[in-house]
């Protein structure tokens, strides 16, 4: 309307009416910054190498698509990115086919058709939620409550729960902003589509979060492919103060990679921090739940730092004050803030752990401490190679020897800017102990480098997909649980290094379970097989011999 009104009268004459109708079909109905964000995609998914392209591939589509709108609308899109494929995905087009006459790739304008077709079904989508709201003329069925044909704000945040939100109250106040044109709080069935778009898009979290999240992703995307390793996530967990192992990060990937790449768009990443983000909420809520005052709702004063005592942090009086703790108590909200402002201090002064859990800590401690014979609080080159040698890093050649040495500068600037004073001279041929920290997480990096590689050779020797892979993680994750709680109960000491296998008891058991009766002359068919594997009668398969072990026992016909 501002483009096409041109006296600026707020009618439109019969010749603005025309040029109304022109741009707003030639936006298929898309906002000015929403065209803008939908060719910003269209140029990303179509590139040719460094420069956008001029046709999006068809297999482009739903992925594009996912990044407008969210995680929500991917089952719809895979559906019209078939159609695509198969030469059903519009009447009439203009669209590139290759081979077979089917087409291989959109334009923009084409590309705006199915990105209104996706929004219209996320409008259909909520219509068929709440039938009775359909046309505007009747009231909400589900979230109407009090039947008065509008969504008040306690009617949205129960709708909000039962989807798997927890509303935070600054989150809501930014879309009511943006959408809420009367400033009522009160939400006809517009209004109503239009926040819970906006909600999904940002999979609740403020604006400003979406955004500073989305710089994290791109500075941990390196090679901006748009999508992150699970090396790269492990990264990006560890600067947000996350601390989880390889394995439970393969399982995050795979429970919200939608598109089955084995790595994370920016969409799934953002899923993934959701789910993150609603377990520390249901936390805080049971603490908050467990010291509130019943009669006004708050969290009186003197119990704030006992409830945050149950998140293991004691935040300190002026930062309590800071959140808005007034002598009536805290409200959830301010609560939550008051959390996130400690976490966030935490991981800034625990950043010389390197992303360490503190038992990982003690572990090295204890290790550096063996190797530290004089106990002066420093070990030197032939003692650290003594401690690499325990975790099988220690280099192999002269020119790996010179690169550690190289690496051990790098630890030991790591070490001064997460703060740690003492750390010795660069070139110094005596390493302190948050130096071997740092060390030791750039060695273990480089380790679970080379693991990802092997694995990607091996998913491509033995034709296993990436969602088989993970299906098979979860089974020797588990067996691997089973057999440590199990050794717990008889009172069995857990071998050392059991996090990086199985033995061949547990190999063994999981293979019956299966049911595959290991008699006759399987028995040595499949010792021999572990042997072969690098599991010896004491040792440990690994995850990677237990996938090869998978794919010898189909290939041997012992399993379907």
């Amino acid at each position: 309307l501002r483009v096409v009104d041109g006296n600026g009268n707020g009618d439109l004459d019969f010749d603005e009416f025309i040029v109304f109708l022109a741009v707003y079909r030639r936006a298929e109905g898309f906002a000015h910054k929403e065209c803008l964000e939908l060719r910003r995609l269209f140029d990303f998914f179509s590139r040719d190498g460094d420069s956008p392209g001029e046709l999006l591939p068809a297999d482009q589509l739903s992925d594009a698509l996912v990044q407008m709108f969210g995680l929500h609308v991917s089952e719809f899109t895979e559906k019209l990115e078939e159609q695509l494929k198969s030469g059903t995905g519009l009447q009439a087009s203009s669209y590139a086919v290759g081979g077979g006459s089917k087409p291989e790739s959109l334009s923009f304008a084409e590309f705006l058709i199915f990105a209104r077709k996706t929004r219209e079904e996320a409008l259909a989508r909520l219509q068929g939620d709440h039938p009775e709201l359909a046309g505007g003329n009747s009231n909400f069925s589900n979230a109407d409550s009090d039947g008065n044909g509008m969504i008040c704000e306690k009617e949205l945040r129960s709708m909000l729960r039962k989807k798997g939100y927890t509303p935070l109250q600054q989150n809501l106040d930014e879309i009511y902003m943006e959408v809420d044109k009367d400033d009522n709080r009160q939400l006809d069935f517009n209004e109503f589509f239009d926040f819970m778009l906006t909600f999904q898009q940002r999979e609740g979290f403020a604006k400003a979060h979406v955004e500073e999240m989305r710089k994290v992703f791109d500075r941990h995307d390196v090679d901006k492919t748009g999508e992150i390793s699970a090396l790269e996530l492990a990264d990006l967990f560890r600067e947000l103060g996350y601390r989880q192992s390889m394995d439970e990060i393969h399982i995050y990937v795979a429970q919200v990679d939608e598109n089955n790449s084995g790595q994370l768009d920016f969409r799934e990443y953002l899923r993934l921090m959701r789910l993150f983000r609603e377990q520390e909420l249901r936390q805080i809520s049971a603490l908050f739940d467990e010291h509130v005052d019943p009669k006004t709702g708050r969290l009186p004063k003197r119990k704030v730092v006992l409830a945050m005592g149950g998140l293991e942090s004691e935040p300190p009086q002026a930062l309590i004050d800071k959140h808005n703790c007034s002598a009536n108590g805290m409200e959830f909200g301010p609560f939550v803030a008051l959390v996130d402002a400690c976490r966030a201090d935490r991981v800034t002064k625990e950043r010389k752990k390197a992303g360490f859990t503190d038992e990982r800590i003690e572990e090295l401690r204890a290790l550096f401490d063996r190797f530290d014979k004089d106990h002066g609080g420093e070990i030197d080159t032939l003692e650290l190679l003594g401690i690499l040698q325990v975790f099988g890093w220690e280099p192999k050649s002269r020119e790996e020897q010179q690169a550690l040495m190289k690496k051990l500068d790098t630890a030991r600037q790591r070490a001064r800017e997460a703060g740690v004073a003492e750390t010795g001279p660069d070139g110094s041929a005596t390493i302190k102990f948050w130096t071997f920290v740092q060390l030791s997480r750039m060695l273990e990096t480089e380790h679970q480098h080379a693991e990802e590689e092997r694995m990607q050779k091996l998913m491509a020797k033995i034709k296993f997909s990436q969602k088989e892979v993970e299906q098979f993680r979860e089974i020797f994750l588990a067996k691997k649980q089973e057999y440590a709680e199990e050794a717990a109960e008889e009172g069995k000491e857990v071998p050392e290094g059991n996090a990086n296998g199985l033995p061949r008891d547990a190999v063994r058991k999981l293979i019956k379970s299966l049911g595959v009766a290991i008699i006759g002359d399987k028995k040595p068919k499949l010792d021999e097989e572990l042997t072969m594997l690098g599991c010896p009668e004491d040792g440990l398969l690994d995850f990677l011999g237990f996938l090869e072990l998978m794919h010898w026992l189909m290939a041997s016909g012992w399993l379907s």
